[in-house]
């Protein structure tokens, strides 16, 4: 069955009595008409057998399954944070006018944030048992309409594609196939000066608020200059998101171009970090360190390279 819909927030008046209790698949057929939908969520113009992907957030539903959200807490009192920022002046030395800057701790009131994690529903290309390329997400419990899951996992297949079908395992089997996530592009081998790495993240950088845009930089920088031996940049859901590997440390740093406000630090080795979801990722029981957005930060990775 095919849903048409922008959005739904009640499954029981979409699904019938009967896939109660069952295990479904939800996505799409692959088809000319919908190519260039599949291709904007993050597959390439064709998809093959096994590959997976974080889809790319085009709407508050992939943004929420990608990068989760902040809940404002107004029920409990307000509380000091800080916003980094740039600060420029001038200096005079003797008859030379010298242009400075630096990054400052802006402190604000606010009302404390909750964390809520990405929900980071994955979509494959599998073939079904009638030879049909699909598009879909992994089995999925549907058993009412409180099924929070399932019902998340519809609207972003909606959102993504403009539609949703529902497949019975019957149909589409996944719980055996080779998978290869495209969620990484890994530069190829190599030195990584910070000019180098600058080429291949502008693209990322353009897309940052103005006014964050100098601290991006200034820590991209400063990771690069401890001369990565592999940089990896994010795709699809994970647009925004680098690596910089130092397998011999082993090291391997995290940072986000324009999204939350922290460097994550993990020691495990590189393929197995590319496997992980991204709720995976963020999950703090899997991070070696979380170096936290403010003035302190660049002594904080130098210790992790013994420099300081």
């Amino acid at each position: 069955m095919i849903i048409q819909k922008k959005r739904i927030r009640n499954l029981e008046r979409h699904l019938p009595d009967n896939f109660r209790g069952q295990e479904l698949c939800l996505g799409i057929v692959y088809t000319e008409h919908n190519a260039e939908r599949i291709k904007q969520a993050g597959f390439p113009v064709k998809p093959v057998i096994g590959d997976r992907i974080l889809p790319t957030f085009i709407g508050p539903v992939t943004r929420f399954n990608a990068e989760g959200k902040m809940k404002i807490r107004r029920d409990l009192p307000m509380e000091t944070a800080y916003r980094q920022v740039e600060w420029h002046w001038t200096e005079w030395h003797g008859k030379e006018e010298v242009e400075r800057s630096d990054f400052k701790d802006v402190p604000y009131q606010r009302y404390p944030r909750e964390f809520i994690p990405p929900p980071s529903v994955e979509v494959q290309a599998v073939l079904d048992n009638q030879g049909r390329l699909l598009i879909v997400t992994d089995p999925l419990l549907y058993e009412n309409a409180g099924s929070l899951d399932f019902l998340h996992a519809m609207n972003v297949c909606l959102e993504l594609f403009g539609e949703c079908e529902v497949f019975t395992l019957t149909l589409a089997s996944t719980t055996s196939l080779a998978t290869h996530r495209l969620n990484w592009q890994i530069l190829p081998a190599g030195k990584y000066p910070w000019e180098k790495v600058r080429s291949a993240v502008q693209p990322i950088i353009d897309r940052a608020k103005k006014g964050h845009i100098g601290a991006i930089v200034m820590r991209l920088e400063t990771v690069s200059g401890y001369e990565p031996e592999f940089v990896a940049i994010g795709t699809a859901g994970f647009h925004g998101y680098i690596i910089f590997g130092f397998p011999s440390k082993p090291l391997f740093i995290l940072e986000s171009a324009y999204y939350g406000n922290a460097t994550y630090v993990f020691d495990r080795d590189w393929e197995t970090l590319s496997r992980l979801t991204k709720a995976e990722i963020l999950d703090q029981s899997l991070q070696k360190d979380r170096l936290v957005h403010l003035s302190g930060w660049p002594l904080r990775l130098g210790r992790l390279f013994g420099k300081c």
